[in-house]
């Protein structure tokens, strides 16, 4: 059996609300070459069971389980490891996507193959609007850092071997920012990524979990990100980053 041209890491805990939608956005992409593996982080509720269902009637889903909780940056890792697409996106459990959420990635690609990394508008949190663009790598860093492309995990699709040959994965030590120390260290590889405006993700805002990230909390995660980045001497950080 070959390869699929998408994989999509889907990780989740305790999604009994939102579990279903999302999964059913992904069955309805319009690209129907794609594996999506969902993780299930040991949840206590049916969420478990919602992923089984999605498993048993449709052959592209598939469920890595955790016998304990371990966090969403563990999440993603499993799911990278049994990943088999030569494109990989992210969709957190609570979201949900367009129909050409897939797509949208593969048209850009087709339409620049030498790119390394593709970035789709999305609908909801901290959504910098943009024309479209293609990003170098130090125009790129910049946005990751603050900026239209931003940190985020879901509304990038990735090149597969890229994060294979590099031994790229998150960050199981912080809870927070792990996506954006991925973007940095993934950025690293990137010479050339174009910015496609279309909002194709749709981020799901939770007041409460959200707010908690915001203030101290922020300040005192990115600082720990910048030190990591600055222990392993990455030559793309920019100036502005340095300077932190």
């Amino acid at each position: 059996m070959s390869a699929p041209l998408f994989s999509v890491v889907v990780p989740a805990y305790n999604q009994h609300k939102f579990m279903n939608s999302c999964l059913a956005s992904l069955q309805r992409q319009t690209v129907t070459d794609f594996e999506v593996i969902v993780v299930d982080d040991c949840s206590r509720d049916d969420t478990g069971e919602q992923i089984a269902a999605f498993v048993a009637r449709d052959d592209r889903f598939h469920v890595v389980s955790h016998s304990r909780n371990l966090g969403v940056s563990a999440a993603r890792n499993s799911g990278m490891a049994v990943a088999k697409g030569k494109y990989l996106c992210f969709v957190d459990g609570d979201d949900w996507v367009e129909p050409d959420f897939l797509a949208t990635f593969l048209a850009a690609y087709q339409a620049a193959p030498k790119s390394q990394l593709v970035v789709c508008g999305h609908f909801g949190y901290l959504a910098v609007p943009s024309p479209a663009k293609t990003y170098t790598q130090k125009e790129l860093i910049a946005n990751i850092n603050f900026g239209t492309v931003g940190g985020f995990s879901w509304n990038k699709c990735f090149i597969r071997s890229i994060i294979t040959n590099h031994q790229l994965k998150f960050n199981e030590d912080i809870d927070f920012l792990e996506d954006q120390l991925f973007a940095f260290r993934y950025a690293n590889y990137v010479t050339s990524a174009p910015y496609v405006p279309a909002k194709t993700y749709h981020y799901r805002w939770r007041f409460r979990s959200n707010l908690a990230h915001i203030g101290l909390p922020f300040f005192t995660a990115r600082r720990k990100m910048i030190k990591i980045l600055k222990q392993e001497n990455k030559q793309l950080l920019s100036e502005d980053l340095n300077n932190q």
